[in-house]
């Protein structure tokens, strides 16, 4: 038994884990023997801290989605905002070059 284990249970705790993995792994294969817990069922207050953490992971989980959307949402806003920016600043340019035109064809008809 490794040292590490044996800070964290007993050797006759150890014994009964390491027997019933032996006969969890010796059934696993076959589908007809019925399946062995190689660890003891969880208790009252531990399975209610359980269901504690999975309640926080699902909320956690719909935050992070809900603010992946609004995240998603202002990235498609902002590139649309920027399309008519550049847009709006061709459109100037190109205002700015029509009136320069036409003074030219005033000017050519004198």
């Amino acid at each position: 038994m490794s040292n590490k284990i044996q800070q964290q249970v007993s050797k006759e705790r150890y014994d009964i884990i390491l027997g019933r993995y032996k006969l969890f792994s010796a059934a696993l294969n076959d589908p007809n023997k019925e399946p062995v817990t190689v660890f003891d069922p969880l208790g009252k207050k531990q399975l209610e801290e359980l269901e504690l953490i999975r309640e926080v992971s699902r909320e956690l989980q719909a935050k992070k989605e809900e603010d992946m959307r609004k995240a998603a949402q202002a990235a498609t806003q902002a590139e649309e905002e920027a399309k008519k920016a550049a847009e709006e600043e061709k459109q100037k340019e190109n205002n700015k070059e029509e009136p320069e035109t036409e003074t030219e064809t005033v000017t050519e008809n004198k």
